[in-house]
């Protein structure tokens, strides 16, 4: 009985220690993007997999105009561009020049899911269910 009491002390301190790791990491300043944060603007991420799975490993930056509504998704293989909405985040592709099995293809849709934007980092948190990638900042159009 007393080996359980000590690993159990052991492990609820453990996890003590792990959230109050975490706490940092939590902003007030994240909140769902909404179109004055990104309109204007373009966001580089380190791989593109969160869009595309053949973007992975690859310099992707998405830029958004029109107040937030339209978006151009840019990589070395092409570029597709289309309309966005917000709450969720979807991007509707409406022209691609990624070849077939490179990159999104017109008529895809991208749902993001989280969709934040770091007001203190001017970064754009965007995830797909699996994956989940951080911009660099935000660069003014």
């Amino acid at each position: 009985m007393q080996r359980v009491r000590k690993i159990m002390l052991g492990l609820v301190a453990s996890i003590a220690m792990a959230s109050a790791l975490l706490l940092p990491g939590c902003s007030e300043n994240i909140q769902e993007s909404i179109a004055t944060d990104v309109n204007n603007k373009s966001f580089t991420f380190a791989s593109g997999a969160v869009f595309h799975p053949a973007l992975a490993d690859m310099v992707t930056t998405l830029t958004f105009t029109l107040n937030g509504t339209d978006f151009t998704l840019a990589s070395a293989n092409g570029t597709a561009v289309g309309a966005n909405t917000f709450q969720p985040c979807i991007l509707t592709v409406a022209l691609s020049t990624y070849a077939a099995g490179t990159g999104p293809q017109a008529h895809d849709e991208i749902k993001l899911g989280p969709c934040d934007f770091d007001l203190t980092n001017k970064t754009l948190i965007v995830g797909n269910g699996t994956i989940t990638a951080i911009s660099a900042p935000a660069v003014q159009q």
